[in-house]
């Protein structure tokens, strides 16, 4: 069925303000609340949910009701769908939280700001719930949750690495081969010492036959004088 002119005046309008805008017209009606979002997505659709309310009430002030229900009707299925992916169709605490906090509450602070020229009765709460559980990621609480599983997580990690260490040094013949290793390594040290050593004294004791033997052929080729 093919929508009324009234539907698609609307639905390309509403395509136009949501899309094609360069500039916010009504930046100064945002709350601050909105403003301390430090969510950089939230926050983004607040500020154009109140950029695209501010719109439509400003083109459709004198329009009849017919127009003001089908924009207010648009506005809602995109606020809608805003807040559906959003909070993951509500199944998000965290989010869910985040969006009463820095929509919902601000919301009515909003209104006030456009002198109460608004005759949308937009719902910025409730959430239905239905966001397929395999799309929902398992830490979209992850500021809530990560911070403590990851010090428990090592926790446990180090206590299994500590007790296979034990388990291996007292009832393997790992602790045999540890101490076989260490001998060995302190006798290979030792013969390496005793090597130089060995080494050293042959070189010291060659130097000074050599020394001795130089000095002997300096006295037969200089004889003393009388």
């Amino acid at each position: 069925m093919a929508p009324n002119p009234i539907d698609q005046d609307v639905e390309n309008f509403l395509k136009h303000i949501l899309h094609n805008y360069s500039k916010l017209e009504f930046f100064d009606k945002i709350n601050d609340k909105v403003k301390e979002c430090k969510d950089p997505l939230l926050k983004s659709i607040a500020s154009q949910f109140v950029e695209n309310y501010g719109r439509a009430l400003k083109v459709n002030g004198n329009n009849s009701d017919e127009y003001k229900e089908n924009y207010c009707k648009y506005i809602q299925e995109w606020l809608d769908y805003m807040k559906y992916f959003y909070t993951l169709g509500g199944t998000c605490e965290s989010k869910k939280k985040l969006w009463i906090k820095h929509i919902h509450e601000p919301f009515a602070q909003i209104e006030k700001k456009f002198n109460d020229n608004t005759w949308c009765n937009l719902h910025t709460d409730g959430f239905n719930y239905s966001f397929l559980p395999e799309l929902t990621p398992y830490n979209c609480d992850d500021h809530n949750v990560i911070p403590s599983i990851i010090p428990v997580s090592v926790g446990f990690a180090l206590f299994g690495i500590a007790l296979l260490v034990i388990f291996l040094y007292k009832f393997t013949p790992m602790e045999w081969w540890i101490r076989f290793h260490n001998k060995k390594k302190r006798k290979s040290l030792q013969d390496i010492y005793q090597e130089e050593k060995q080494e050293l004294s042959e070189n010291i004791l060659w130097n000074s036959c050599e020394n001795t033997q130089n000095n002997m052929n300096q006295l037969s080729y200089h004889p003393r004088r009388n």
